[in-house]
């Protein structure tokens, strides 16, 4: 039995859901959403990337897969795909895209005295996600 919490919860306790709310305020995300918000939408898919999926059926498919572990880990209850798919299409991607920015910014200060990183550039370094997932 396990007595810890789960490395899902561990990295996501990482990063800040007032920020999240925020970009998500500023767009009006979760308008007339009762039970699928933009935060569980956001989990879901950081757990399709973190779980390395490679298509959204895939990522609902491991999320069923693990169902009595999706309330530890934040997510809640099991996901329709179509659900999911829904909201992909017709979410502002302006929410998750001004949250990567809150993010690198993020990351920028935490590094910002790094003396001992491999790279050494002079200019501000960005973080551009290019992978994607096959529908």
């Amino acid at each position: 039995m396990n007595q810890g919490t789960y490395l899902f919860s561990q990295l996501i306790s990482l990063v800040s859901p007032t920020s999240f709310k925020t970009c998500v305020k500023r767009y009006n995300g979760d308008y007339k959403t009762k039970h699928f918000n933009c935060w569980r939408q956001y989990l879901c898919m950081v757990f399709g990337q973190l779980t390395h999926r490679e298509s959204l059926s895939d990522t609902i498919l491991c999320l069923k897969a693990n169902a009595n572990k999706l309330y530890h880990i934040g997510i809640g209850e099991a996901v329709v795909k179509s659900t999911l798919s829904t909201a992909n299409e017709n979410r502002d991607w302006r929410i998750f895209a001004d949250f990567s920015w809150v993010l690198i910014k993020e990351a920028q200060t935490i590094y910002v005295d790094e003396k001992d990183l491999e790279l050494s550039i002079d200019n501000p370094v960005f973080a551009i996600d290019a992978s994607t997932i096959d529908m």
